[in-house]
């Protein structure tokens, strides 16, 4: 607290009260100014954020579409990996 004391003793102490209103004001626009920006820069950015996901959903559902469903089967080639089968010990 001491330096703040110092620090305001040690201040201009010239400063114009008289145009204490008008920079009030300015410092208040500029502040709205600022807010406004980041609105902006928020929705822009949850638009970017959007057409990411909806693209990125719709390239996945078109590469899926072209590849063909894999075959489920108790028998099928991968059957002797399945860890099941390696814990009982089945060989093939």
């Amino acid at each position: 607290m001491e330096q703040e004391f110092q620090r305001l003793m040690a201040r201009d102490l010239d400063s114009r009260l008289d145009r204490l209103e008008e920079d009030i004001w300015r410092r208040e626009l500029a502040l709205q100014a600022s807010a406004a920006a980041g609105r902006r820069l928020i929705s822009w950015q949850g638009a970017v954020l959007a057409m990411a996901v909806i693209s990125s959903a719709s390239v996945g559902v078109m590469a899926a579409r072209g590849v063909p469903a894999p075959e489920i089967s108790w028998f099928g080639d991968g059957a002797q990996l399945a860890p099941t089968a390696l814990l009982v010990g089945s060989k093939p």
